[in-house]
């Protein structure tokens, strides 16, 4: 066996280092072949070849010449080598940048058995050689490259079983000189990456194979191009493929190239991946290439293995498929052993010594058995979501949110043209997903059922959001642990719960993000796309917390004026994303500027506590950890007061000022009063305390957290570090014995499940194509109050009540309330007025025996039954000819036909009626301003003489449609593209590494 050593140096200085490794081989070559690379050539070589020649190696000399490429020049200096008269004639192939360990030699030709046309070594890297530069070459079928292992991967023995692969790039490569000459050598016009992978291709389709041999390393310098392929080689390797697919495939292969560079670059562009859409883009002139088939004809070879047979040496596409996502989303490093090795220390052993684990146990387990009133009762009605403190229960489902939202006109009862909070979209997305659950997809009210679960699962939610989003202010983990616990286990926070403040429990569990985002837009470092995730979130809790969106508008303000050109940018995100966003509602909130200080769940009647009290996050009603909370307040307190240039303690401690600003002025702020009908009905609203002590925790919270890494470094030189164990203990401590303070008080049994008061028969009339109403009522001893439901959803959770004026159908139904009950006289009999309004069902909750008798004994009623503590009486008057009555009807002098509609007496298009005098809708007079009534297309005009809206028909008409249309629909529509273009630049934008970066 006759080995020669092919070395082509480019410096004299890196001919002499690979000179010297290939001297220091156990096995040296037979012949040594020094070409000469240099640009103005090495000169005399004679110094450097001394030591190779007195070891007994022969020595030959040539030059790269002109074109200065060994892979367009190789096959030439192959064919002039002396040949071998006994064995295998082997040539070793080194640039000036391979160093290979004395092994090297020896293991490889120990691989070079039978059948083996090439060799290949694990370049590894020369500065640090437990990191892997490339073994083997790895493609697939279609040549797109999926380098495994990638470059920089520690090398611990984990690819050491490979033995087989498709191609081996140059370096290194230990080949069969027969091998070489029957397959005429490379392919020059493939370029380097494209001509070794064409030629080992074309070496195992000849049964010569490619073989990879671990324990031989060569040390070389990576290139950018081994570290990142670059599109050159992307193409090369395509254009390899093309070659060598068959020649009935290769047009398909080629239009398959096109199109999923194509498809996949533009679609990475989208993705905000600028550089990989480009590599991918880059790879479409591979398919077009004609000097494809020059390669196609030249590099002809013995085919004694079939195509098929050479499947397992690819990459499977599923796996290429999977690295490409992996990229995408920026998973660059995929080095398992540094990984692993990262974990053992981060973790220091397992996942029982991290925090996470043990917080997020804790708080469900606190929060489990604080619910145990809660959960007890929705075991029993799961899918009808919770009612009572600031739940007004009801029955919603995801398209009656959207319709709620969309229409110009929408709520329940006699409705209202004022824009809701986009909060409504939100809720109607979750509830679409609650209904595609097993078990809960027949829900009674799968918006309850949300509200339910954001109750029951908010606290555990928001302790671990706290805990992930405070490493914007330390990396202590522990710490934040104690921090996150203690955000959720004061008083208010329990509060929330209790009393379904859904608006609480969304800034418990949103609210951490938002201010550390806020915090990182303020600093140099933050990307972009950060701040739009930000504003995102803001803009989320700003629909249920409108006080919320202002203090961010007012941030990004701030960033915008006095920040650099960076700060501006996120700025201008933090401003414009909520604007945007909240849409059409802005008009809400501009006519009612109090609204920004209420929110779903955030308004109370006056607190009786005292000042003190308030101060110290106690709420009448909760548990008592005024202690607790006041030692997790003096804290913070504490850590405010430690010297040092922190900006985030400066934040914090105004955070703190305007939550007990709130918390102690809240209760003398007058937004409203409570609507008549109800049992507090003209009681004063002020903004909840709650939401002030919520402030006051978090930024006591934040406080320890900032500083407690700059106070080592404070108290080092003094030699009081022991001062570092008070935050350490008393923030867990005050934490855990505020939770378990809650624990042992519960949340209270303010809410329970809950109930529809209408039948089953009500509720499906209220829900069939006649959409009629049900007529509500209950007496007490502060009187009686009565509200119609039907199809439309009312508000789910508390807020600031909207101002409702009076409309004539209120008043001619609520006479014929009192004329039934015996409490007042009316002109019109009761069943015809509630008949005309499209009350279908009479429900009247516990009634006296005394009533009972008195609504029978009105015309036009009939008993259905009594079903837990209601009683049901159907409504059957000749307004609507003894039949049901419905939304909206066709009347003429003798008959009453009914039309079918949805939520608000929309027909959804034209729909056939029989011949008729009359359309009459049982809506308020304000409905007819924001409905387009036609017959026959023709738009026709509403009586004004009628408390309803009545509409003549011209004769002969056939068909009728009314269109309550969309609110805005313009303003909501650029709503939705905001909504679009925020989510896409919310993307992270594509961080490529630096090719040079030492890694």
């Amino acid at each position: 066996m006759t080995v020669t050593a092919v070395v082509v140096a480019r410096t004299r200085e890196d001919a002499g280092q690979a000179l010297s490794a290939l001297l220091a081989q156990d096995r040296l070559p037979d012949r040594l072949l020094l070409v000469d690379g240099a640009l103005d050539g090495l000169g005399d070589t004679s110094d450097l070849l001394q030591p190779v020649d007195d070891a007994g190696i022969d020595v030959l000399t040539s030059t790269l010449g002109p074109r200065r490429g060994i892979r367009r020049i190789l096959p030439a200096m192959v064919e002039r080598l002396p040949r071998a008269t006994v064995g295998r004639d082997l040539v070793w192939v080194l640039t000036s940048r391979s160093r290979p360990h004395p092994e090297a030699l020896r293991r490889l030709i120990a691989a070079t058995g039978r059948g083996v046309g090439m060799a290949g070594p694990k370049l590894v890297d020369e500065s640090d050689p437990s990191r892997i530069v490339r073994l083997g070459l790895q493609v697939t079928r279609t040549g797109r490259i999926v380098p495994d292992p990638v470059a920089g991967t520690t090398d611990q023995g984990q690819h050491d079983a490979d033995v087989d692969a498709i191609a081996a790039p140059l370096d290194g490569l230990l080949l069969d000189r027969e091998t070489y000459e029957s397959l005429d050598g490379h392919d020059p016009t493939l370029g380097d990456l494209g001509g070794d992978l064409d030629l080992g291709w074309r070496s195992q389709r000849a049964g010569r194979r490619v073989v990879l041999v671990p324990d031989a390393r060569v040390a070389v310098h990576p290139t950018a191009a081994e570290r990142r392929p670059t599109t050159s080689h992307r193409r090369q390797a395509r254009r390899a493929a093309l070659a060598r697919a068959h020649i009935t495939a290769a047009p398909f292969l080629a239009l398959w190239i096109a199109v999923s560079s194509l498809v996949t670059g533009l679609g990475l562009m989208v993705l905000k991946r600028p550089g990989m859409g480009a590599d991918e883009l880059a790879s479409l002139p591979a398919a077009l290439d004609v000097r494809t088939l020059r390669s196609r004809l030249r590099g002809r070879a013995p085919r004694e293995v079939a195509r098929s047979d050479l499947k397992a040496l690819f990459v499977p596409g599923r796996d290429a498929r999977r690295r490409l996502v992996d990229d995408a989303r920026g998973s660059v490093d995929r080095d398992g052993g540094i990984e692993a090795r990262s974990l053992e220390v981060e973790r220091g052993g397992g996942w029982l010594n991290h925090p996470l684990p043990w917080l997020l146990l804790v708080t469900v387990a606190m929060s489990a058995w604080s619910a145990r009133h809660i959960t007890g009762e929705l075991r029993h009605r799961v899918d009808s979501g919770l009612v009572g403190g600031e739940l007004l229960g009801g029955r919603a489902t995801a398209g009656q949110l959207w319709d709620s939202w969309w229409m110009s006109w929408h709520g329940s009862g006699w409705g209202s043209a004022g824009e809701q909070s986009p909060a409504l979209v939100v809720l109607a997305l979750l509830s679409k997903i609650i209904a595609w659950v097993p078990g809960l997809g027949a829900a009674h009210s799968p918006a309850g059922v949300v509200l339910s679960l954001l109750v029951v699962g908010a606290l555990p939610m928001a302790a671990v959001v706290a805990w992930r989003t405070s490493r914007t202010f330390s990396d202590r983990r522990w710490l934040r642990a104690a921090g996150a616990l203690a955000w959720v286990t004061s008083a208010p926070a329990a509060m929330a719960v209790g009393e379904g403040r859904i608006g609480a429990l969304c800034v418990l569990v949103l609210m951490p993000r938002v201010a550390a985002g806020l915090v990182r837009a303020s600093r140099r470092t933050t990307s972009f796309s950060d701040s739009v995730r930000t504003a995102l979130w803001g803009a989320l809790l700003a629909t249920v917390a409108p006080s919320v969106g202002v203090v961010i508008i007012a941030i990004g303000l701030g960033l915008l004026l006095i920040g650099d050109n960076r700060r501006r940018w996120r700025g201008i995100a933090l401003v414009a994303v909520p604007l945007l966003l909240a849409g059409p509602w802005l008009l809400t909130l501009q006519s009612q500027p109090r609204r920004i200080l209420a929110g779903w769940g955030l308004t109370d009647t006056p607190e009786a506590g005292s000042a003190g009290m308030l101060a110290l996050g106690q709420l009448s009603g909760g548990a008592v950890t005024t202690w607790w909370t006041a030692a997790i307040l003096a804290l913070g307190l504490l850590a405010l007061l430690v010297p040092g240039r922190r900006p985030a303690s400066w934040g914090a401690a105004v955070v703190a000022l305007v939550g007990l600003g709130w918390a102690l002025g809240a209760p003398h702020v007058v937004i409203g009063h409570r609507p008549a009908g109800g049992a507090d009905a003209g009681a004063a609203i002020t903004p909840w305390v709650g939401t002030g002590q919520i402030l006051m925790v978090g930024a006591a919270v934040v406080a320890v957290l900032v500083v407690a890494d700059v106070l080592p470094h404070g108290l080092r030189d003094g030699g009081r570090r022991r001062w570092l164990l008070l935050p350490a203990m008393v923030l867990p401590v005050a934490a855990i014995g505020s939770g378990v303070m809650v624990a042992q008080h519960s949340y209270g049994d303010d809410l329970t499940t809950w109930k529809d008061p209408r039948p089953m028969v009500a509720t499906g009339a209220a829900e069939s194509p006649r959409a009629s109403r049900a007529l509500v009522i209950e007496a007490s001893d502060e009187g009686i109050s009565y509200r119609l439901m039907g199809s439309e959803p009312g508000p789910l959770v508390r807020d600031l009540p909207m101002p409702q004026p009076p409309v004539p159908g209120e008043e001619e139904v609520a006479s014929a309330v009192a004329q039934m009950l015996g409490e007042g006289e009316g002109e019109q009999v009761p069943g015809d007025v509630l008949a005309r309004h499209g009350v279908s069902h009479l429900v009247v909750v516990t009634p006296t025996e005394a009533q009972r008798r008195l609504v029978d004994a009105a015309p036009g009623l009939a008993r259905l039954g009594s079903s837990t503590g209601t009683t049901t009486w159907a409504v059957r008057s000749p307004v609507t000819a003894g039949e049901m009555p419905s939304r909206v009807r066709v009347t003429s002098a003798r008959s009453s036909h009914p039309v079918p509609t949805r939520s608000h007496a929309d027909t959804d298009g034209a729909v056939h009626v029989p011949a008729a005098d009359q359309l009459v809708v049982a809506e308020s007079l304000d409905w007819s301003d924001r409905a387009r009534v036609r017959a026959d297309g023709r738009l026709v005009q509403a009586q004004t003489h009628s408390a309803i809206p009545t509409y003549e028909l011209p004769d002969g008409t056939d068909e009728v449609s009314i269109d309550v249309g969309a609110g805005h629909a313009v303003w909501k529509f650029i709503q939705g593209l905001a909504l679009v273009l925020a989510l896409y630049l919310a993307l992270p934008m594509e961080r490529r590494p630096d090719p040079e970066e030492k890694r």
